[in-house]
């Protein structure tokens, strides 16, 4: 069940593949591509789980949207790692669809 969803781009954040995890971008960095996302339908979920990090997802990087429509598309689950929920909340971790403008 579900759907694959590749092309994504994470900004504010570096991805490890290896343990599925946020982690610091590399320097310069300012967007990665990240891996194939699973969306898998779940019925009304109500809390979010420790250590996971709720990424808004957008269409274009200029998040307040744009000619009428808004940007925001999907929040995603993404794993903190080290780091808490909120660094990432304060770094503006967000998806991004589109590297366009």
């Amino acid at each position: 069940d579900g759907v694959y969803i590749k092309g994504l781009f994470l900004q504010g954040a570096g991805w490890e593949k290896k343990n599925s995890i946020l982690v610091e971008a590399n320097p310069m960095q300012l967007v990665c591509l990240m891996p194939t996302i699973h969306f898998k339908p779940v019925e009304n979920k109500k809390k979010v789980a420790k250590g996971m990090y709720m990424a808004p997802c957008y269409y274009y990087p200029n998040r307040a949207g744009g000619m009428g429509r808004p940007s925001f598309v999907v929040a995603v689950e993404l794993k903190a790692g080290e780091k808490s929920p909120d660094h990432w909340v304060k770094r503006g971790t967000a998806l991004l669809m589109s590297l366009d403008y």
